[in-house]
């Protein structure tokens, strides 16, 4: 089959489509305090980012074309949109214990785990062939952690959001060990 023809797909586009929307994500919540129509704004990007989050896997598997430029350009889609709110997070200064930046610890330890996972990756990539695939503990972590960003951005109710925040953590580490053992298992093939 023609690579061309396997990278230009529905699921592919809509994992770029995703990269794109960081831009006008971070516009309107620069906006949030001039004008509530930004809110409203971010609210329908968020929902077109998770949307399509969900549905660019299904349509690749439904369609038979999941591809390795789908497998790495569907999590970069993730990391992009997830750091951008990161960021305007660490802005906001969610302090606890008055000098511990919540969303600075939380970017902290996904860049090391992310640098870590891209590193052992590439090298599997170039020796094994073999790109790995998301896995439920790193689905979970998305999801748990969308739900504490969306309560903290919007100020819905911290304390559950705070709750949330342990789950993502928990789940962060959770998706690296299962990560390392899918590794692990494709090194020794």
């Amino acid at each position: 089959m023609n690579r061309k023809k396997t990278i230009y797909n529905l699921a592919n586009f809509l994992s770029i489509s995703r990269m794109l929307m960081a831009g006008p994500l971070v516009y309107c919540f620069e906006n949030f305090s001039t004008n509530p129509y930004y809110i409203k704004l971010s609210i329908l990007i968020i929902i077109y980012i998770v949307i399509s989050d969900i549905l660019d896997g299904y349509f690749a598997r439904i369609s038979s074309c999941v591809t390795d430029f789908g497998k790495i350009i569907d999590p970069l889609a993730d990391k992009s949109c997830f750091l951008v709110v990161l960021i305007f997070l660490i802005d906001k200064d969610y302090m606890i214990f008055s000098s511990f930046n919540l969303f600075l610890f939380f970017y902290v330890m996904l860049f090391i785990r992310d640098m870590i996972l891209v590193t052992i990756s590439l090298f599997n990539i170039i020796n094994k062939n073999h790109v790995p695939q998301a896995n439920l503990a790193g689905k979970l972590f998305i999801f748990f952690s969308s739900i504490m960003i969306i309560l903290f951005i919007y100020e819905i109710n911290t304390t559950i959001a705070y709750v949330f925040y342990v789950l993502s953590m928990i789940m962060m580490i959770s998706s690296t060990f299962t990560y390392f053992r899918e590794l692990k298992k494709v090194r020794s093939l």
